[in-house]
């Protein structure tokens, strides 16, 4: 049984504690059938965090991977509810998935994601907890 073994419970606590980190982040390595997958979805609801994971389709492609990272993005950021991203391998459909994972893995944010317009709708949703929190209501600050 996968979740008994000594090993498996030390993965967990690994996963729990980068996964509690400002944006922290794993990239897990093995072969297929290793647990992976589900002991990162065992360390997130341990914590009570959302697994957000893409569902690759024959016509996914970059423009409705960007809309499932918009989704990703207000769940975390105009939500506020702690999630966990979970991306395999087998959903890297184009090459220019791995270059936005990399931003988001580097900076956290994915350049021209957002139309101007869609940025305001988010300045909009969040300005009331800006507002709470006395921060200038600035795109650059807001969106840091």
């Amino acid at each position: 049984p996968l979740f008994r073994s000594r090993d498996a419970i030390e993965h967990v606590c690994r996963l729990i504690r980068v996964i509690r980190q400002q944006r922290g982040n794993m990239l897990l390595i093995g072969i297929g059938g290793s647990g992976r997958q589900s002991l990162s979805r065992l360390a997130a609801s341990i914590l009570e965090y959302r697994v957000f994971q893409i569902e690759v389709s024959r016509h996914y492609r970059k423009v409705e991977f960007r809309e499932d990272l918009k989704k990703l993005y207000y769940m975390a950021g105009v939500e506020n509810k702690p999630t966990v991203f979970l991306f395999t391998d087998t959903q890297v459909v184009e090459e220019s998935f791995l270059e936005d994972i990399n931003n988001i893995l580097s900076s956290g944010e994915v350049p021209n994601l957002y139309k101007p317009d869609e940025s305001e709708e988010i300045r909009s949703a969040l300005a009331d907890d800006v507002k709470k929190s006395g921060i200038a209501d600035q795109p650059d600050v807001v969106f840091a």
